[in-house]
């Protein structure tokens, strides 16, 4: 393992486990607020699956509206861990707010390599977008959402530019504290479990093939993390600008890489009020 010795070590820049203390109080809080909103929520449908994948379901937490925006969010974890059971708690910030709320869930590194988890990630938004109606969500209104890992997958999911359009596509999504550039993955600890190989990194690496301009993207970053990865997205907004895109960055002061999602806890939350402002404009 890398030393960790000062914040310009690659370990502590790119490992956000050794740049936050006491990583798992915030783990344990989401994970009880995530069950306190399943049992909110009796008419939420849960493990629907939607691949053939060993983890390939999700949760759907309906709005009451028929005809309701859909968005879709996707947990962190490092493409090794956490799941969608962690993160029902979002369903509380967005429900409220008009929002058909999908938690997904995707197979995990080392079980399956990460090229597999972007092609899965592809094959249930497709699969969301063909269903939305069975729960009287809105197909042609779905956003989406991510963290850390998910915030990579679903940038690396969507069509890229000069692709054909895709109407599976989310019509913005809202990426939060992602990683967009790979090659420092090969070269932290927790690649030992993710195994990215160099090879892989180019077609990974959203930062070298930016997706379709068609999606409006909010790249999302707090500002007490590591420089590294607040760069990260600070440059991955002004590289799909640069190609006729649409994209925002927004950085929240204080917040650090588990913090920020504190902001998606309730209706009047920022991330929350940031998403369903975009999910709003598709309605």
């Amino acid at each position: 393992m890398l030393g960790i010795s000062h914040p310009d070590d690659l370990e502590w820049q790119y490992n956000p486990r050794k740049a936050v203390p006491d990583v798992e109080e915030f783990a344990r809080r989401t994970a009880a607020l995530s069950a306190g909103t399943r049992q909110r929520r009796p008419e939420a449908r849960l493990d629907l699956r939607y691949g053939a994948g060993k983890l390939a379901t999700l949760d759907v937490f309906p709005a009451p509206a028929a005809g309701a925006p859909v968005h879709v969010f996707l947990h962190g974890g490092y493409w090794r861990g956490r799941d969608k059971s962690d993160y029902s708690y979002v369903a509380d910030a967005l429900v409220p707010l008009g929002l058909t709320t999908v938690v997904m869930n995707y197979d995990l590194c080392p079980a399956v390599e990460l090229p597999a988890i972007v092609r899965q990630v592809r094959d249930g938004l497709q699969w969301i977008h063909a269903h939305a109606r069975d729960w009287g969500g809105d197909p042609a209104a779905i956003t989406a959402s991510g963290h850390s890992a998910g915030a990579h997958l679903i940038a690396a999911a969507l069509p890229s530019a000069g692709d054909a359009p895709a109407a599976w596509a989310p019509r913005a999504a809202v990426l939060v504290s992602g990683i967009y550039e790979l090659e420092p993955v090969l070269s932290v600890s927790v690649n030992q479990e993710i195994r990215l190989r160099a090879e892989q990194v180019d077609e990974l690496s959203p930062m070298r093939h930016p997706p379709t301009p068609a999606v409006p993207l909010v790249l999302v970053a707090g500002g007490a993390e590591p420089s590294s990865w607040v760069k990260q997205s600070h440059d991955f907004a002004k590289i799909c600008t640069a190609g006729g895109g649409s994209a925002i960055y927004v950085e929240m002061p204080g917040a650090h890489h588990y913090s920020i999602m504190n902001a998606l806890e309730h209706a009047h939350a920022p991330l929350a009020r940031l998403i369903a402002a975009y999910a709003q404009a598709y309605t």
